[in-house]
């Protein structure tokens, strides 16, 4: 008798989604010459080679995240943005002419959405990073939230979604790994940072709007010389300026790792310069982006702690409890003296 799927192993569990990506794959008009696993995390994702050379991306989007109709506007927008010329990957609608397919395995329990997208083709820019290509990256967030709208169904990276008790990637209200301690310190740094934004929101809602939201180092690739914006996964209706967040802490990682920290600034002011080309940018932006860089250190606690279900990623909630105690003990010591 086989192992449950949520007791499964990691490599068990991309076994049995291989099955389910294959399944799904007949309903799309592509002649498959060989399906490469990727990444099992926060969706199932595989590389697909067809009889022609071509490449696309497949992804098996987890249960319980989006719903169809929010899958489908993710693909929408990056019809849109294709269509513009822009870099980012372009929806292969299966044979009847769907953007989603629903598919299933005996061996998974449920349906599960999938989607699939021409291969963005570029070289990862984290080992060679410099400035010039913040400053690119500046300019394609900023062209993307030009052609983006008020989302209907992906309300997430709002105040509420950021940090509210229903946060779109989980409440840290309880954290499974935190001390008492720990969680009360927790508990008061989203507190704070909650009516920080919260205020700003409400004063400034027309700087809120349809953004990507994890433009981290390993969805920005270098493509025919252009920063290239891929895996859409998480955009949602948000602030504008949360967008700059996760490049500014993805470049800030990678400076650490080779003792340049001192140039953060630069690299943090070519983004913000080439973002301008297409979107204001003021001093209440200024003064809104490191709380927001805060939320997202929270964030992740809540993200990590909802996915017992990736033997994985809860090994990394304990150190990230830690990085966040360090952030606050840092910036906001009024939050641990009160």
């Amino acid at each position: 008798m086989k192992t449950p799927y949520l007791q499964a192993s990691y490599l068990a569990q991309v076994g049995r989604l291989t099955g389910l990506a294959k399944n799904a794959l007949k309903s799309y008009p592509i002649d498959v010459e060989k399906i490469s696993f990727i990444h099992h995390g926060e969706n199932t994702t595989f590389c697909i080679l067809d009889k022609s050379r071509n490449k696309y991306l497949l992804r098996i989007h987890r249960e319980g995240y989006h719903s169809k109709k929010a899958i489908e506007e993710e693909l929408g927008w990056l019809k849109k943005l294709s269509s513009k010329g822009l870099h980012v990957p372009s929806p292969v609608r299966n044979s009847k002419g769907h953007l989603v397919e629903v598919a299933t395995h005996p061996d998974v329990p449920g349906s599960k959405n999938c989607s699939v997208m021409k291969w963005q083709e570029g070289r990862f820019i984290d080992k060679s990073l410099k400035p010039h290509h913040l400053f690119e990256l500046g300019k394609l967030i900023g062209l993307m939230q030009k052609n983006a709208k008020k989302s209907v169904h992906r309300n997430y990276w709002s105040t509420e979604g950021l940090l509210g008790s229903r946060a779109t990637w989980g409440s840290v209200e309880k954290v499974e790994l935190a001390t008492a301690r720990e969680l009360l310190i927790i508990q008061k740094t989203r507190k704070f940072l909650f009516k920080k934004l919260v205020s700003f929101e409400k004063r400034f809602p027309e700087r809120l709007c349809l953004i990507h939201a994890d433009l981290h180092f390993g969805n920005i690739i270098l493509s025919k010389n252009a920063i290239a914006a891929i895996d859409f996964d998480d955009c949602g209706y948000g602030f504008k300026a949360y967008d700059l967040v996760i490049p500014i802490i993805s470049t800030e990682n990678i400076l650490n790792d080779v003792k340049k920290l001192k140039s953060l600034h630069e690299y943090q002011k070519a983004l913000i310069d080439g973002y301008k080309t297409y979107q204001n940018w003021d001093q209440h932006d200024e003064q809104i982006l490191p709380y927001l860089i805060s939320a997202r250190k929270l964030l992740s606690i809540g993200w990590l702690n909802s996915r017992s279900d990736n033997p994985r990623l809860q090994n990394r909630l304990k150190g990230a409890i830690q990085r966040l105690l360090k952030h606050v003990k840092l910036n906001y010591p009024q939050v641990l003296s009160s």
